[in-house]
């Protein structure tokens, strides 16, 4: 029996020390990613703003998934992440995701973001309306100002439509304390403000 329970013990051992490393590499990747995209968003941007006289920038290329985009911040709730083109698993686990379908930055209409809501997202629930939201790109930055909050079902898809006051729309899962798959989601939606 004793060694029963000392084998045992020792795969839990083992098993617990598996899960940290993966989430500690899980870490360095999405800091890695971030780091990486940020950089990128900063080269370019640093670029445009050169005193020397330049020719047009060309049109923005075919915008393929995993690209990074842009940079969202809040910086009232110190919430700044890089937004890839995609909305699976393996571009949530980096960053935020543009959603396809919905409009692409800096263009008019609803831009559609999703990110995690115990990563990135996870100080949205202290977001409150008239919350400042800046959209840094390579062309330049647009801001935003919250309009306000709602919870939604998983299959409501009405919240990415174009309407008034709705020129960004951020979701994550909700609530945010739900252990496992979370039952209904958390929008939060901004107007574009004028240049």
């Amino acid at each position: 029996m004793r060694g029963l329970l000392l084998c045992s013990g020792g795969v839990l051992l083992f098993a617990g020390a598996a899960l940290l490393g993966r989430y500690c590499q899980d870490l360095r990747l999405t800091a890695r990613a971030q780091r990486q995209a940020k950089n990128w968003i900063d080269s370019t941007a640093a670029g445009r703003r050169s005193p020397e006289v330049q020719p047009p920038a060309p049109r923005r290329p075919a915008v393929r998934r995993g690209n990074p985009l842009d940079v969202l911040e809040i910086p009232r709730l110190r919430l700044s992440v890089m937004v890839f083109e995609g909305d699976d698993a393996g571009i949530l686990k980096v960053g935020a995701g543009h959603l396809p379908g919905t409009a692409l930055s800096p263009a008019k209409g609803n831009n559609g973001i999703a990110a995690h809501r115990d990563t990135f997202f996870r100080p949205l629930p202290a977001v409150h309306p008239n919350d400042m939201i800046a959209w840094r790109t390579p062309s330049g930055d647009t801001r935003f100002r919250v309009t306000k909050t709602e919870i939604v079902q998983p299959l409501d898809v009405s919240v990415l439509a174009q309407a008034r006051g709705r020129d960004l729309t951020l979701v994550t899962w909700y609530p945010f304390s739900y252990i496992g798959h979370a039952p209904q989601r958390f929008i939060v939606y901004a107007q574009r403000l004028s240049d």
